[in-house]
C-alpha cells in the first residue's frame, strides 16, 4: 500500500474504558486482513490495530505504528517510507551492551587475519578468533602477538587435535566456546567434553541459509538447554551458554523474512542487502545505536562476526570502522568471546525484552507478514525459559510465540514451530478502574502468553509480576492463561483509561 489510501471503512467499535461509550473510528484500508503503517498526521490523532488499546499520536511525523482504526479521520493519516529513528532507539544514558567481535579463521587467509586486527586494534576492540583450522596454527606466533598487543582471544571448532595444538602454541588459550558452525549440528556433548560451557552459531530467525534453520531460537545470548540446543534452560539454570552467529536487524530480519540481508555482518549488508559502502557505514551506526539504547535498562550482548577472507576486507574495513567507532562512541563494553562467556551467564538467563526500531536503507524488501508492504514498524522480541514472542508496535498481542516446553529435541535444519494460530488468545477487551488495568482473554488452551503496551514505561508505570521494560519503547506483560476465560489485572496509578501515549 502507497502513500495515497484510496478508500474508507466504517466499523463501529466499543472500546472498553473507565467509563464506557460507543465511539464510531475510520477503518483504514486493509489488504488480506493485514494492517496498514503509517507515520505521519496532519493532527493529532487517536490509533487502534484491535479496537481496545489505543494510542495518542502527535501532529507530523512519528515512528511507524501498525494501525486498523482511527479516530481522527482518513485523510490526515500519511506515511514517510524512509522515517526518522525514535528516540527511544538512540542512547541517552550509559549502556549496558556487551559488544563482542568475532572473525571465523576458516579460510587461510594472513593477510586477511592481519587487515581485521589492525581494524579493531585502531579502536581497541579485541578480536575473538574462531579458528577452524589446524593449518592455522602455523602462525600462532600472530594470534600470540595480537593476544599480547590487544587482548585477543581465541577459541576453536570442536576438532580433539585442533585443541590440543592451541593449547600447545597459545599458553594464554583457555577453552571455553565452542565454535559450532552453520550447516552442522551442534555437538553439544563434544564441546562440554573439553570444558566449553558455551557455544558460538545460532543464526536467529534463519530457515535454511547456509544450510541452518535456527528459527524460533532466542536472539542474542541465551542460556541453552543442553539436551535441546535451540531452546533456553528450562529450570532457569545456564550450563550452556549460546551466541548468536551475528546481530541482526531484529525488525528487517524478522518482516523481511531476509534475515542473511540485515545483519551486522559487512558482507550480509554489501553481497545481499543492496547497501553502498557509504550507506551500510551510516546503517550498521544506527543499528549499533539501537542494541546500546536496549541495553540501557538490562543487560544484553551485541555480537558482530567477520570472516578474514582476502579480497573483501577493504570494501568491508569501511563498514567495521563506523561500526566501533559508533560502539565506543555509545559506551558499549567491549569483551571478547571468553570473556562474554563467563560475564553473560550472570543475565542471560532472565527474562529479556528488546524492543528494535525501523531502520531504513539498502534493498527495500516487501514483507509478507505486512501484506506486502515496505514501511515497517518497530518490534520487540520477547523470551524467557518458557516462551518467545514477538510484538510488532502499535499492537498489543504477539504476532508470534515459540512455546519452548514443545521442542525436546532441537536439530540444525529444523525450525522450531510457531503457536498455531487457532490456540492463540483472543483479547475480548480491556479497562482501566481504580488505578487497575485489566484485559480479558479467551484461550483455546493453557498456555504462557503476553502483551506490549508501546508507551514510555515510565508514564504508565505498570506494575506487577510479569512485567519487564523493553527500553524505552515499551512495557511487556507476561502471565499464564488457562483454557477458557481469563481476567488478568495489572496496578497502574497513572493509567487513566486504554488510551496511552503512542512512545515516539
Amino acid at each position: 500500500m502507497k502513500a495515497v489510501l484510496k478508500r474508507l471503512l466504517i466499523a463501529v467499535v466499543i472500546p472498553v474504558a473507565a467509563c464506557a461509550r460507543v465511539t464510531t473510528p475510520v477503518s483504514l484500508p486493509v489488504s488480506r486482513g493485514v494492517s496498514t503503517v503509517v507515520d505521519r498526521s496532519s493532527t493529532l490523532c487517536t490509533v487502534s490495530y484491535d479496537g481496545v488499546v489505543w494510542y495518542r499520536i502527535p501532529a507530523g511525523d512519528f515512528p511507524p505504528i501498525s494501525v486498523r482504526f482511527a479516530k481522527c479521520g482518513f485523510k490526515t493519516l500519511g506515511r514517510n517510507l524512509s522515517p526518522d529513528r525514535p528516540r527511544w532507539s538512540i542512547p541517552s544514558t550509559a549502556t549496558q551492551t556487551r559488544f563482542v567481535f568475532t572473525s571465523l579463521d576458516e579460510v587461510i587467509s594472513v593477510k586477511g587475519v592481519h587487515n581485521l586486527e589492525r581494524t579493531a586494534a585502531a579502536h581497541h576492540v579485541p578480536v575473538s578468533w574462531m579458528v577452524g583450522d589446524i593449518r592455522h596454527m602455523a602462525y600462532a606466533a600472530d594470534y600470540n602477538a595480537f593476544h599480547r598487543a590487544n587482548g585477543d582471544d581465541a577459541q576453536a571448532q570442536f576438532w580433539g587435535n585442533l585443541h590440543v595444538a592451541m593449547l600447545a602454541k597459545l599458553p594464554w588459550y583457555v577453552p571455553s566456546v565452542s565454535i559450532l558452525t552453520a550447516g552442522v549440528e551442534r555437538d553439544v556433548r563434544r564441546a562440554l567434553s573439553f570444558g566449553e560451557h558455551a557455544f558460538w552459531g545460532i543464526t536467529w530467525n534463519s530457515r535454511g541459509t547456509d544450510g541452518t534453520s535456527d528459527f524460533g531460537s532466542p536472539w542474542g545470548t541465551y542460556c541453552a538447554d543442553v539436551h535441546s540446543y535451540k531452546r533456553p534452560q528450562p529450570d532457569g539454570g545456564c550450563v550452556f551458554l549460546a551466541f548468536e552467529w551475528t546481530a541482526r536487524d531484529l525488525t528487517r530480519a524478522y518482516l523481511s523474512g531476509r534475515e542473511a540481508a540485515f545483519s551486522t555482518d559487512p558482507d550480509d549488508l554489501l553481497q545481499r542487502g543492496g547497501f553502498s559502502q557509504k550507506s551500510a557505514a551510516a546503517y550498521t551506526q544506527k543499528l549499533v545505536d539501537a542494541y546500546a539504547a536496549a541495553g540501557e535498562t538490562q543487560p544484553i550482548v551485541m555480537t558482530v562476526q567477520q570472516e578474514s577472507i582476502d579480497g573483501v576486507i577493504a570494501a568491508d574495513a569501511i563498514v567495521l570502522d563506523a561500526m566501533f567507532d559508533e560502539a565506543v562512541r555509545d559506551g558499549m563494553h567491549l569483551e571478547t568471546l571468553t570473556q562474554t562467556a563467563h560475564d553473560a551467564r550472570t543475565f542471560s538467563a532472565a527474562p529479556r525484552a528488546v524492543a528494535f526500531p525501523y531502520i531504513s536503507g539498502g534493498r527495500e524488501v516487501k514483507s509478507d507478514l505486512l501484506g506486502g508492504d515496505t514501511l515497517y514498524p518497530a518490534t520487540i522480541d520477547y523470551h524467557d525459559s518458557r516462551i518467545g514472542m514477538t510484538f510488532l508496535s502499535g499492537r498489543t498481542m504477539p504476532s508470534r510465540e515459540f512455546r519452548y516446553a514443545e521442542y525436546p529435541v532441537s536439530r540444525f535444519n529444523r525450525p522450531l514451530p510457531e503457536v498455531p494460530k487457532r490456540e492463540m488468545p483472543s483479547l475480548l477487551g480491556a479497562s482501566v478502574k481504580d488505578g487497575w488495568l485489566s484485559f480479558t482473554f479467551a484461550a483455546p488452551r493453557a498456555l504462557r502468553f503476553g502483551v506490549a503496551i508501546w508507551s514510555d514505561p515510565s508514564q504508565p508505570a505498570i506494575i506487577g509480576p510479569g512485567r519487564i521494560r523493553a527500553g524505552r519503547a515499551a512495557t511487556v506483560l507476561v502471565f499464564d492463561l488457562k483454557a477458557g476465560t481469563n481476567h488478568v489485572r495489572y496496578r497502574c496509578s497513572r493509567c487513566r483509561s486504554t488510551t496511552f501515549t503512542y512512545s515516539l
